[in-house]
């Protein structure tokens, strides 16, 4: 019998031993949202109807199916996912393999260290006490921000949902950062987040419930404040679910900084937007930009069921050159959905959808989407080749309401 402690530190945990080692860094990291036309035409124009939902987050597009969507619209629902944080969809005809086919054109596919199918983790609802400390999914969070590549975006598909209850809430961490007073955002810039699998419901609670991760627990530093590679913009990239600590700082002033930030997210109603679930409705969010957090309890949770799929993103930077929200709309850029002016030089450059990898190397480092230059030969870190077969043998992985 495995004794559960507080932290969940039990021998069993203690005794496990991962399969596999930690995902090495992806250096060469293509933004899709970089080859986008920056007036989005190709999308907007398949609309029948575009509801910006909230000032600062959260746009639904209506009568687009993702299913049909072509590559320039792929790239441009990207980079209207890196402006406008969350864009949502109804009614959508896609499938699993669809939607995995969808989420591979923006990258190489972010795989959860307990994911069992390839293609996509299952999200279950729960009935979350958010009152009681460790409900995980009831707290914001950013998918894996633990990761040295955490995800740039993500795709959540409800297929089953309850007729009331189990919304999700998104929250722009550029307005976050925003909001915040020209001091504070001195201070914040200058700090790292330390961020960690090893939380209540990570690596510890999987080993405990008997599934062994293939992957063990990793703890990284990331800047508190980073710098989008597309729209140049400066968000937070703080979330209470995985960030543990803070570096760069003393003890008790982390501790009372992570306590202000905490608050400083729960209060930010005014840059939140709430979604309503139906079956067949979809979210996709640059998980950069945005925290997000199930509202738990009060649904029968086994009424709810989604497919996510997410895909990696650079090593989170922060350019101390970029703009806040607030200095990008002071140049005359308007609304945070507006993309920024240097973007319309790059797309006429891009026109014609090559994806040729010189031609994207030499592209890429004249507008430093990202520190360094990269050179076409550079590959890509994939997962070891038995990553799936050596978890084939556990029975499906279900993951809390996100």
């Amino acid at each position: 019998m495995t004794t559960i402690t507080t932290t969940g530190l039990t021998q069993k945990v203690l005794d496990s031993r991962p399969p596999h080692p930690p995902v090495a860094e992806i250096v060469e990291v293509q933004d899709r949202a970089a080859f986008a036309d920056p007036a989005k035409t190709s999308l907007l124009s398949a609309a029948t109807k575009v509801r910006h939902l909230t000032p600062y987050i959260g746009t639904e597009l209506v009568g687009v199916q993702l299913s049909t969507l072509t590559p320039a619209q792929k790239d441009e629902l990207a980079l209207l996912a890196a402006e406008r944080g969350v864009v949502f969809f109804r009614d959508q005809d896609i499938t699993i393999d669809q939607q995995y086919e969808l989420t591979t054109h923006f990258g190489i596919q972010d795989r959860d260290p307990n994911q069992v199918d390839p293609r996509h983790v299952t999200i279950l609802g729960h009935d979350y006490d958010i009152r009681q400390p460790g409900s995980f999914g009831a707290e914001y969070h950013s998918d894996h921000s633990f990761e040295i590549n955490p995800p740039a975006y993500t795709l959540l598909r409800l297929v089953r949902t309850p007729d009331f209850g189990g919304d999700t809430m998104f929250t722009s961490q550029t307005a976050l950062y925003d909001k915040l007073s020209p001091a504070f955002q001195k201070l914040v810039e200058g700090i790292k987040g330390v961020h960690s699998s090893e939380v209540k419901e990570g690596y510890t609670s999987s080993v405990n419930r008997g599934v062994q991760p293939f992957r063990g627990p990793v703890r990284r530093e990331h800047p508190l404040v980073r710098t989008h590679p597309v729209t140049r913009l400066k968000s937070l990239f703080y979330n209470p679910a995985f960030v543990t600590a803070l570096s760069g700082i003393k003890g008790q002033e982390g501790i009372h900084t992570l306590n202000f930030l905490r608050e400083h997210l729960h209060a930010a109603d005014d840059l939140t937007v709430r979604w309503k679930w139906e079956n067949s409705s979809v979210a996709f969010w640059d998980n950069r930009v945005v925290v997000h957090r199930a509202i738990p309890g009060g649904y029968n949770a086994e009424e709810r069921e989604g497919k996510r799929t997410a895909v990696f993103g650079e090593k989170p930077f922060f350019d101390p050159n970029s703009e806040s929200l607030s200095e990008q709309k002071a140049r005359g850029r308007g609304a945070i959905y507006v993309a920024p002016s240097w973007a319309s030089r790059f797309a006429t450059q891009r026109r014609g959808g090559s994806r040729d990898a010189e031609t994207y190397a030499k592209q890429r480092n004249s507008i430093c989407l990202q520190p360094g230059p990269i050179t076409p030969s550079q590959s890509l870190q994939q997962y070891p080749a038995d990553a799936v077969r050596d978890l084939s043998h556990l029975p499906g992985v279900t993951y809390p309401i996100t």
